[in-house]
């Protein structure tokens, strides 16, 4: 009885501590799905948080690393000051011109004409150009002074009593285009060669008159440079006075004086870029009022 009753002790104390064993973990569960605390939900936020803004920060670098090639290419063309240019970049110039035109005696003479003189022309005015890869056009309006002082002319052809004493004060507008190619030396240094054309507008009086040997004012009959003008028809000079002093008038009027007059040159030269900035072109040329030498200076915009 005594052996049984402590087996029946022995069957309890094991079913209590299988109750106990059962309790426990059933509570784990509940402990598993109960509210986080307040410690475990801040510490989430700081990591997310702290996630985001590297997120942010890792965005934020590669645009600043993604415009910095952008920037400093533009930065690079700012500060580069050197005389380079660039394949396939246009490049833009404003400046001015100036050319001294050489009319020649024999240019005139060419013309069927008797007498004349070597011509000098002052012209300026301003240009802009345009260059890509070696090849620019030069756009300029430029104005030339056509002044002559009384001088002996007739043609080839007419007698002596035909002479005439020509002076000018015609005044010449140009709108013309200069296209021009260089073999470059260096950045610096170049040889320009090329065409230029466009029209010129002439406007000023021309005067024609008549002229004729006045022995009494020791003129030389020889020379007709020391002839006198006729003041009207007949008179002392006799044959050789038709008509008094006068203005020549256009080709609209019956007259010679052109109205337009065109612009042909064929020019080489040199490209001097000392400065990415500032370039400057010695010109040499032949065209369609005689020979010219001229320069330009241009401001790189």
């Amino acid at each position: 009885m005594r052996a049984l009753g402590r087996l029946t002790v022995l069957l309890g104390v094991l079913s209590l501590s299988t109750g106990v064993a059962a309790q426990e973990k059933g509570a784990a569960p509940a402990e598993a799905g109960a509210e986080p605390s307040e410690a475990n939900v801040l510490g989430s936020e700081e990591v997310s948080t702290t996630a985001t803004e590297k997120t942010v920060d890792s965005g934020t670098e590669a645009a600043m690393v993604g415009d910095a090639g952008a920037d400093a290419d533009a930065i690079r063309d700012q500060t580069d000051n050197t005389p380079r240019e660039q394949s396939g970049k246009t490049y833009y110039f404003v400046g001015a011109r100036y050319r001294g035109i050489i009319v020649p005696k024999f240019l005139q003479s060419a013309f069927g004409a008797d007498g004349g003189a070597n011509v000098y022309v002052n012209a300026l005015g301003p240009e802009v150009g345009i260059r890509r890869d070696g090849f620019e056009y030069n756009l300029s309006a430029w104005w030339a002074a056509y002044s002559l002082d009384p001088t002996p002319f007739k043609a080839s052809t007419d007698p002596a009593t035909a002479w005439e004493h020509v002076d000018s004060d015609i005044n010449m507008i140009f709108l013309t285009s200069d296209f021009l190619w260089t073999s470059q030396f260096s950045p610096e240094f170049g040889l320009n060669y090329g065409l230029g054309g466009g029209i010129g507008l002439p406007y000023g009086p021309l005067h024609r008159n008549e002229v004729y040997p006045d022995s009494a004012n020791g003129d030389d009959p020889n020379d007709p440079s020391t002839w006198t003008v006729c003041q009207s028809a007949g008179g002392p000079g006799g044959a050789y006075c038709e008509e008094g002093p006068k203005d020549e008038p256009n080709w609209f009027n019956g007259g010679s004086k052109p109205i337009l007059f065109p612009w042909l040159a064929a020019q080489v030269g040199f490209r001097i870029k000392p400065h990415r900035n500032f370039v400057t072109r010695i010109d040499l040329g032949f065209g369609t009022s005689g020979f010219f030498v001229g320069a330009g200076a241009d401001y790189g915009l």
